[in-house]
């Protein structure tokens, strides 16, 4: 069994970080000398491995890829910071303004991605529906986020854009479904993916959708919603 396990180690040890999540969904095919091999090398590159709970919400709802094992269910990433000090201050302010948080180093989710050159990729990750309020602090008390009018360089994942409010950042195939949400209502929105803001968003499967201020409630109320159907 030790030889069989090696093996499969090996094997598994060949195979890119997308094959074995892959994998690691289908588990219950494999035997459990393979289960071993593959939970081994998935820890030794530091993969998250979902819980059997969290393969069944992964099931449900689009978020299947590795972000779904680092993100829980309703959060998302409101920043991307390149700057320890910044990001420091920055859970000084959302915990001065009650906006519940949590620092992840991006470069464990997407050891892939590369690095920028200040050597650190530190998300700043919320819940959805405090994402707004959260760009809102960073603007105010950061200077991040700033108005079309104030112009300037963004440091974060949008450039200032006349009349619009940043959203939220969602994966790819969450991205596909608000958009669909947010056409279904007409709600106008700006789509920015990490094929353009390649220094700014965790990776190019990462979305961030603005909508005008007036509907940045009623955008995420109808985003809940279809998030929570999907999930039940």
């Amino acid at each position: 069994m030790d030889n069989e396990g090696k093996r499969l180690r090996e094997i598994y040890a060949e195979q890119s970080d997308e094959d074995l999540l892959e994998l690691h969904q289908e588990r219950q095919d494999l035997t459990q000398v393979a289960q071993d091999a593959l939970a081994q090398v998935m820890k030794d590159r530091g993969l998250a491995q979902p819980t059997a709970n969290d393969k069944q919400v992964a099931s449900a709802a689009p978020n299947l890829d590795l972000r779904a094992d680092v993100l829980s269910e309703g959060e998302t990433v409101a920043y991307l910071f390149h700057d320890a000090f910044q990001a420091r201050e920055a859970m000084r302010h959302m915990e001065a303004a009650e906006v519940d948080h949590r620092i992840v180093d991006w470069h464990v989710v997407d050891p892939e991605r590369p690095i920028h050159p200040s050597g650190l990729d530190l998300a700043l990750v919320v819940h959805r529906k405090m994402a707004g309020k959260a760009a809102s602090v960073l603007h105010e008390k950061l200077g991040l986020f700033p108005s079309h009018e104030e112009g300037g360089e963004s440091g974060g994942p949008l450039n200032p854009v006349e009349g619009l409010t940043f959203l939220a950042m969602f994966d790819l195939k969450e991205a596909l479904i608000v958009a669909q949400v947010l056409g279904e209502a007409g709600i106008s929105y700006l789509w920015r993916d990490g094929r353009d803001e390649t220094n700014e968003l965790p990776d190019e499967e990462t979305v961030a959708i603005e909508v005008r201020q007036s509907k940045l409630e009623e955008a995420t109320a109808l985003i809940e919603r279809r998030f929570a159907a999907l999930s039940e």
